[in-house]
């Protein structure tokens, strides 16, 4: 945690330094880089990989047990630590990225971190803990769950390495990645999907067979992060990413329509159905509230498609007729800003940020406070999981 603030807020305030020129010939190492999503400094990044390492660290720490008791060094526990420490590894390529790399160089290894750090191995991560979590709730099995991540990782990695090809389009690589890059980049919504539903299947199984599910909250995150993998990840990666599309909107609010269905939607819901998964398993049972949950779940799913269909997506799309229509330049201009209807779905922006705030972020700040006054009073013993009873009853 403590090596989180001090990254985030020491390269925050390296990059300001930098930015305005205090640094001097220091900008690069404790300042601003001057590379779009990979700002932060030198030594900040070093820290980064070494507060991931750390996390790693906790994480085997905390697996050793099951990673012992489990023979099959491809089995779903060693796959987790597997993708874990993919994490800082393939971090590794922002290190190749120096003042006096050619930019097209440079420009190739930005996206393997932007892209292929983030959308193929978090990927590969979500996967696997999305696996992971689907087995701990008994909605799958193991033997299953393993077979079809291995598939799934095949294609995910398969597509994503390839899939990146769609930032070489304007940077001076081979012609070969307008046609590689659009094609594989719109596979990589497929592992998850797949997982999803097959998760669904046996969760109605399990309705019907009248099981009262305490982990329903943790679940119906996870179904959000299957359906913004295919919509948000998926759908409107895949509009920006084609070729004749992407000529003409780069750098348009349709980017950011795609990054907030993607980051929030995906691994933003990710966070909070493990969030949920821990708090339901440490909190008094008679003290959880599935209406909190409940509420929570529509408040930040309808507040983040508000965002995308109010604004970012109607907005992006006139940039995209103004850039086809007048030039790159005047889509980006600041007179197209100040358009009546521009500006009046700026404004109205308001109404999904307020509902994403007040009853999609609100009631779980509540129920973890409330789970935070009301932890478990009885211990296990070593090494004993901290999973809730499928016949305790939901409170609420």
């Amino acid at each position: 945690f403590w090596a989180l603030v001090v990254v985030v807020g020491g390269s925050l305030i390296g990059e300001w330094l930098g930015v305005k020129g205090y640094l001097g010939n220091l900008w690069w190492l404790l300042g601003h880089q001057g590379w779009e999503y990979l700002e932060l400094g030198w030594f900040w990044q070093v820290l980064l990989t070494a507060g991931l390492g750390l996390w790693v660290f906790i994480l085997w720490r905390g697996l050793r047990r099951p990673l012992r008791a489990e023979a099959d060094p491809g089995g779903l526990r060693h796959l987790l630590l597997y993708t874990s420490v993919a994490i800082p590894l393939f971090y590794v390529f922002a290190f190749f990225i120096n003042p006096d790399t050619h930019i097209t160089y440079a420009d190739y290894w930005r996206w393997w971190i932007i892209h292929l750090w983030v959308e193929g191995i978090f990927e590969v991560f979500a996967v696997v803990i999305v696996g992971y979590l689907m087995v701990s709730l008994k909605l799958v099995t193991e033997r299953s769950t393993v077979r079809a991540l291995y598939f799934q990782l095949i294609i995910l990695m398969g597509s994503g390495v390839i899939g990146t090809g769609h930032h070489y389009y304007w940077i001076g690589a081979p012609e070969m990645w307008i046609g590689l890059g659009a094609v594989f980049s719109a596979l990589e919504v497929v592992p998850l999907t797949l997982l999803m539903v097959e998760a669904w299947e046996q969760y109605k199984m399990a309705r019907e067979g009248g099981v009262d599910f305490p982990y329903r909250g943790t679940f119906w995150f996870l179904v959000a992060v299957a359906f913004w993998n295919l919509f948000g990840a998926g759908m409107l990666g895949f509009l920006i990413n084609l070729p004749i599309v992407n000529y003409f909107q780069h750098g348009s609010w349709l980017t950011p329509a795609h990054g907030h269905g993607a980051l929030m939607g995906v691994y933003g819901m990710l966070a909070i159905a493990l969030a949920l998964y821990v708090l339901r398993s440490i909190m008094k049972p008679e003290k959880w509230s599935d209406r909190a949950v409940a509420l929570s779940f529509w408040g930040l799913n309808i507040g983040l498609m508000g965002m995308l269909l109010v604004t970012l997506i109607p907005v992006g799309f006139m940039q995209l007729a103004e850039s086809f229509t007048n030039g790159f330049y005047a889509a980006r201009d600041f007179s197209f800003y100040q358009r009546p209807l521009v500006n009046t779905l700026m404004w109205l922006r308001a109404i999904p940020d307020t509902v994403f705030l007040v009853p999609g972020i609100l009631p779980l700040v509540w129920l973890a406070f409330r789970g935070l006054l009301n932890l478990r009073s009885v211990q296990p013993a070593t090494g004993e999981a901290i999973v809730v009873d499928e016949a305790t009853h939901a409170a609420d």
